[in-house]
């Protein structure tokens, strides 16, 4: 869902053009979804910290302070980088303009260094949020000899145009490799934040937010589960494997009434060598087993490699705290 709040571009700003291909050098994107990304505590703050510098840049100004201008995201694929962009230009109620990286960069000598200057000029010159993703390719260590000196040439250009950068807009840019960025560059950007992996907490959230999750009214306690499975996945590999289970669901049978007990099923294979060692673990595996797959306490202590007294306590532990 879009935020509609973001302002409407007007059709009589022209975009930035590259001059001999006639390719559109920015496209505007989409806001963020009401719910925004799912951010560890520390950098949810940082991001709405930034937010919150948009309606007083005067005042900034006044006391000598400048506002923030520029953020750089880093992290692994798949961490919302993109999102949370979005999510910044929305809060900020600022249009969002993305850089396209296969029109800006040119084969020809000198040519990306010319729509690169056009597209940040463009951004200085129309207030709005100025996303450039996959920043690395333009951005690369000079000291890097693999590279051509035309790329060397790029990092340059980017130097100048941060330096001279506008407090009126907002610029954002994206690695997955920071290691491979100039100094020079990263120094620039007023803020830097690194983002994660989800952690288990953050995990639950995305799952119980997503639309195949709230329209099959799935538990808390098998949003919980899953999130236990899914350690080490980043959260677009999270949707993706949920959205894939839902999806099987409904081509398999027309609807999601077995969306639940799939997703128990995908959690306990994932889980079964932990469960049998962490008694927490273990009791949340038996309890969604015996509710959604209907199993025996004997069959899933064969699952689990563990006695059946073992189960049949977990449970009975979990009902009764269910009944105080």
């Amino acid at each position: 869902m879009a935020h509609s709040d973001a302002p409407v571009v007007s059709e009589t700003v022209q975009l930035p053009r590259d001059p001999e291909t006639n390719q559109v050098l920015l496209r505007v994107a989409e806001t963020a979804p009401s719910y925004g990304p799912i951010l560890d505590e520390a950098t949810r703050q940082s991001v709405d910290d930034l937010v919150a510098e948009r309606p007083v840049r005067e005042a900034l100004v006044d006391v000598g302070l400048q506002p923030s201008r520029s953020v750089l995201l880093s992290g692994p694929p798949g961490v919302g980088k993109t999102l949370t962009a979005s999510h910044i230009a929305s809060q900020m109620k600022q249009t969002l303009f993305v850089v396209d990286l296969a029109a800006v960069m040119s084969s020809y000598l000198g040519r990306t260094g010319r729509n690169l200057r056009a597209v940040m000029d463009f951004a200085a010159e129309n207030e709005c949020v100025l996303f450039i993703d996959e920043f690395d390719a333009l951005a690369k260590r000079r000291e890097d000899d693999s590279d051509v000196g035309e790329l060397k040439r790029l990092v340059n250009v980017l130097l100048l145009e941060l330096d001279r950068w506008p407090a009126g807009s907002f610029l954002i840019a994206a690695t997955n490799h920071k290691e491979l960025l100039d100094t020079a560059i990263s120094r620039r950007f007023d803020v830097l934040l690194e983002l994660s992996l989800p952690a288990t907490c953050e995990r639950k959230i995305l799952i119980s937010s997503l639309p195949a999750i709230l329209s099959a009214a799935v538990s808390a306690e098998t949003c919980g589960l899953v999130a236990l499975a899914t350690d080490e996945m980043s959260h677009s590999d999270i949707v993706r494997l949920c959205n894939a289970i839902a999806r099987e669901s409904i081509v398999r049978e027309g609807h999601l009434s077995s969306f639940e007990e799939a997703l128990v099923r995908f959690a306990l294979g994932k889980l079964r060598d932990v469960a049998g060692e962490d008694p927490i673990i273990r009791e949340q595996v038996a309890v969604a087993a015996s509710v959604h797959l209907g199993l025996s306490n004997r069959k899933i202590a064969n699952i689990l490699g563990v006695s059946h007294p073992t189960i049949s306590r977990a449970i009975s532990a979990f009902q009764e705290r269910k009944q105080q």
